[in-house]
């Protein structure tokens, strides 16, 4: 099924902003990307602060971006859907009056996989134009049937749709001791990737191609053949590729997988690390031991601490992201300055 346009007249969710301005989806942002050939970041939006420090980089740039939110991560950094969207339409509308001019802004829930009725329909409701459904752990037959499920719920709304074959960070990879020699067979294969398109009509794939979410432990062996061999047979599907686990890796590895032909890179760790740094060490040692007794990662143990969290003051900590995704655009994804080309 054909995706409709993102539009008040398809979808009454969509908020129309100053100027008549309305968000994106990956259909609009990744098609102008591989024409031009740069990547698109899409940046974990997982506080009003780090909200800021995407946003404010993408104005002063002139580059799109995508924000979103993962299922888990609505949860334990407190950013339900409805609330992003606030944040996200009350950012965009404020820099356009600051700025006078618009940069294309998509707003993607990202990893939906327990609840996918449940997120879907929030996510509607909220106004995103974008959802991932990952299902990788299932059959591709599984996958593929919910999938198309959602494709045929979403599309009419002109929101697009972002599947994922291939676990990312895959466990089987991760605990064999010949990782390093046998990488490749993990990849996700590029005919099950091509099957799962054509069956659900999506606007972009997530796929397992040596790469991880959160910090690298060592570098991370990316198949850049792969990717290329990927993306080349969804190309003609419409459907672009996506990077998951972008923290950590150099602005020369990001450059060679857009010349691999990947469009889409989600990016977050490396923006809550220098979140992190501006924290009281002693709120982070609390914090910390608090996720040692959850056994639980930091982030996942920040909504405990929300009432701390507000109370210090993030200005510094907003700036240093936003420089640091300033460079990002620049250096690695070479999407500074490609506003002007969404016209």
């Amino acid at each position: 099924m054909s995706i409709a346009d993102f539009s008040k007249e398809n979808n009454p969710h969509v908020r129309v902003l100053e100027g008549g301005y309305t968000l994106s989806n990956l259909k609009t942002l990744l098609k102008v990307a591989d024409e031009h050939k740069f990547g698109i970041p899409a940046c974990n939006a997982r506080s009003k602060w780090i909200i800021n420090a995407i946003l404010d980089a993408a104005w002063e740039e002139n580059a799109p971006i995508i924000l979103e939110i993962a299922e888990s991560e609505a949860i334990y950094c407190d950013m339900a859907p409805a609330k992003l969207s606030d944040l996200v339409h009350e950012g965009v509308n404020a820099r356009i009056k600051k700025h006078g001019y618009s940069v294309p802004v998509c707003l993607h829930h990202d990893h939906i996989q327990k609840d996918v009725d449940g997120c879907i329909q929030a996510s509607i409701d909220a106004g995103f134009s974008s959802v991932e459904v990952d299902l990788s752990k299932l059959s591709l037959e599984e996958n593929a049937a919910k999938c198309k499920e959602v494709s045929e719920k979403i599309h009419p709304l002109g929101m697009s749709l972002e599947v994922e074959d291939g676990e990312i960070g895959n466990a089987a990879a991760l605990a064999d001791p010949d990782v390093e020699n046998t990488i490749s067979q993990y990849y996700t294969k590029t005919e099950e990737a091509k099957k799962l398109c054509e069956i659900t009509t999506p606007e972009a794939i997530a796929f397992f191609v040596g790469n991880g979410h959160g910090n690298y432990l060592k570098e991370p062996i990316i198949g850049f053949d792969r990717i290329k061999e990927i993306c080349d047979a969804v190309r003609p599907l419409k459907v672009y590729g996506v990077m998951h686990g972008g923290s950590g890796l150099s602005p020369e590895v990001f450059n060679k997988c857009i010349e691999s032909g990947a469009r889409k890179f989600n990016y977050a760790t490396s923006i809550s690390d220098i979140w992190f740094k501006h924290f009281p060490q002693e709120l982070l040692d609390t914090i910390d031991a608090k996720a040692k007794e959850m056994e639980r990662p930091r982030r996942k143990v920040l909504y405990l601490f929300q009432d701390e969290i507000e109370k210090i003051n993030h200005s510094e900590a907003e700036k240093e992201m936003k420089e640091h995704l300033k460079m990002m655009f620049r250096d690695a994804f070479k999407s500074a300055g490609k506003a002007d080309l969404y016209g």
